[in-house]
């Protein structure tokens, strides 16, 4: 059985990573899926997923790591709404992804001990949208 919803993350700047560990956590509770899997998938080309260690200054080294591999200064030919939105749907291809996903064990997301979900802005603070697939 697939149980498919879908959890809405506000972003408030470029370049941030938004934890949403406790927002799935609340899907999977709400599906009543014990023993199973969620599936993650970001509706957007600039917003990526990703599990992560919740520890802000990994997330601080990524993107430096990023501006330095995809500087805003380079002359983009998907260039229509800037250099940074290249950017974003560059990093999205290319280093993250637009989906990730988790066990669930005891109806619980089954984490490793660092492990944490994060949405990831790239572009420009907006209502982003998550789809959450939870199959038991």
């Amino acid at each position: 059985m697939v149980s498919m919803r879908q959890i809405l993350v506000r972003t408030e700047e470029a370049l941030q990573f938004v934890d949403i560990t406790e927002d799935v956590q609340r899907e999977v509770e709400a599906s009543g899926v014990e023993e199973g899997v969620v599936m993650l998938r970001s509706r957007h080309t600039t917003a990526v997923l990703t599990c992560t260690e919740g520890d802000p200054s990994i997330h601080e080294d990524c993107l430096e790591l990023l501006r330095e591999q995809l500087p805003v200064s380079r002359n983009y030919r998907h260039s229509s709404e800037g250099a940074e939105n290249a950017v974003a749907h560059l990093a999205q291809m290319m280093v993250f992804g637009e989906s990730t996903w988790a066990p669930i064990r005891n109806g619980q997301l089954d984490l490793g001990t660092w492990q944490r979900l994060f949405l990831v802005e790239l572009f420009e603070p907006r209502t982003r949208t998550v789809d959450v697939a939870i199959l038991d």
